[in-house]
């Protein structure tokens, strides 16, 4: 544990922190209107579960790191797993736009496969070296991690994460240029392929953002982006969600105003007779689908 040094520890540490509660509040405002009309009242499946599990395990765990700041953790492998809940999130969405593809369902699996062994030789083999403390410097109470100071560690775990995270923006990349406005495709296509680039250009950057802390090894500054690592990937993959639920359901509202503008004021009439009288006159108006 290094000595006390100085002021510059302390700012670092609170620079953290308030990342933290930065983070913890902008999760718990993004949760809106549209998680209401768009999952709650909807029946319940695959992408509802991954979508309701990566919003509130997100609200807990950064108000629970806000609460717990003093508390002795090794947050690193806590945090490493939640970040399967977000590419299997964009993974999902991936697999979606490649028409359901085994080939695409396979490689998401061996990539997963691969991070979860990366993450288990990381985090699992004992004689790394890796710093866990709850005080840093004398007097200074916080969560800390650091990779030893001879050699690096951990920074490979976000290595392993760019390159999975490089594979998904690759295939991002692909469909996009596949479904551009110049080309053949639906605008729920391109709306999708255009947010998951962007999706996963930002995810890139914080992830390599992360990568420079740890590379630079500051005890008291390494976990300045998970935070925002944690928080901004599940916020993108929440709204990419929304984004794709939003474009289905208006698009099933278009089709059924269109169906209810052909269908109005459709008369059925029976020719007139002496006996008839104009009560035979029957008439149907607004034909509406559940």
């Amino acid at each position: 544990m290094p000595s006390f040094s100085g002021a510059e520890y302390w700012v670092q540490a609170r620079a953290e922190q308030n990342a933290y509660v930065a983070c913890a509040t902008l999760i718990v405002y993004e949760y809106c209107k549209d998680t209401v009309d768009f999952f709650w009242q909807r029946r319940w499946s695959l992408a509802k579960a991954l979508f309701l599990w990566s919003r509130y395990y997100g609200v807990a765990f950064n108000v629970t790191c806000i609460c717990n700041f003093k508390l002795a953790e090794d947050l690193n492998s806590v945090i490493s797993t939640t970040f399967f809940y977000w590419q299997n999130t964009g993974a999902s969405l991936q697999y979606a736009m490649y028409g359901n593809s085994c080939k695409i369902l396979g490689l998401f699996v061996l990539l997963t496969a691969l991070e979860c062994l990366t993450m288990g030789l990381i985090f699992g083999l004992p004689g790394s070296g890796t710093i866990g403390t709850n005080e840093p410097v004398s007097g200074l109470f916080m969560c800390a991690d650091a990779d030893p100071p001879d050699h690096h560690w951990i920074v490979y775990y976000w290595v392993a994460v760019l390159v999975i995270e490089s594979i998904l923006l690759a295939l991002a990349l692909r469909q996009a240029w596949l479904h551009r406005s110049s080309a053949s495709g639906s605008d729920l296509m391109r709306r999708l392929t255009r947010d998951s680039v962007i999706y996963f250009l930002v995810l890139f950057g914080i992830y390599f953002t992360n990568l420079i802390f740890w590379v630079r090894n500051r005890i008291t500054l390494n976990e300045f982006g998970t935070a925002f690592a944690f928080v901004i990937s599940s916020l993108f993959a929440n709204r990419l969600v929304i984004a794709v639920r939003r474009a289905h359901y208006m698009s099933l509202f278009e089709q059924e105003s269109q169906l209810s503008e052909v269908t109005t004021e459709i008369q059925f009439r029976r020719e007139a007779t002496g006996d008839a009288d104009d009560d035979d006159a029957m008439e149907l108006r607004n034909i509406t689908r559940d």
